[in-house]
């Protein structure tokens, strides 16, 4: 399926955004982002620490127009963020991520030879306190090549 195709591409691609930036963790060290596809991974207990800073990529929708058209696939890109600074300001960092990676795919909206980002795109800081974690979201939408039926098929 071309969405799940998709998907992998958006992990790489934001893995490699991010290999050199590196953000605080719980453990109060620094580390690259974890990107994850549609969920965070399981914890093996409730001690476990979660793998903060993250960005989630997940499938949301999608929709063709008509048989000539290519899919339109919504992806919403969750960001997890931890920052103990008294200052309780984290959720700076979370929008300087969102902003990293809309203009990255506004300059490079061809993703793996064959998504192409689709304006517009809507973002949106978590509204209830949740200190030292942090979060926010973008939906961004990419034009996938749909299947085709075969012309042998209707023969």
């Amino acid at each position: 399926m071309n969405a799940l195709k998709l998907q992998d591409a958006i992990v790489n691609d934001l893995q490699k955004l991010f290999s050199k930036r590196k953000y605080l963790t719980p453990d109060r060290e620094t580390a690259a982002v974890s990107v994850f596809a549609q969920n965070l991974p399981k914890r093996d207990s409730e001690d476990d620490d979660d793998p903060f800073p993250y960005i989630i990529v997940r499938l949301d929708s999608g929709d063709i127009e008509n048989q000539t058209s290519d899919y339109k696939v919504s992806v919403f890109l969750l960001v997890g963020v931890f920052n103990d600074s008294k200052v309780n300001q984290g959720h700076k960092t979370v929008l300087e991520m969102i902003e990293l990676i809309q203009r990255h795919y506004e300059e490079t909206p061809l993703l793996d030879g064959q998504f192409v980002f689709t304006d517009p795109s809507h973002w949106a800081l978590q509204d209830e306190e949740s200190y030292p974690f942090f979060f926010g979201g973008v939906e961004i939408s990419f034009s996938v090549p749909a299947p085709r039926r075969k012309w042998s098929d209707l023969v």
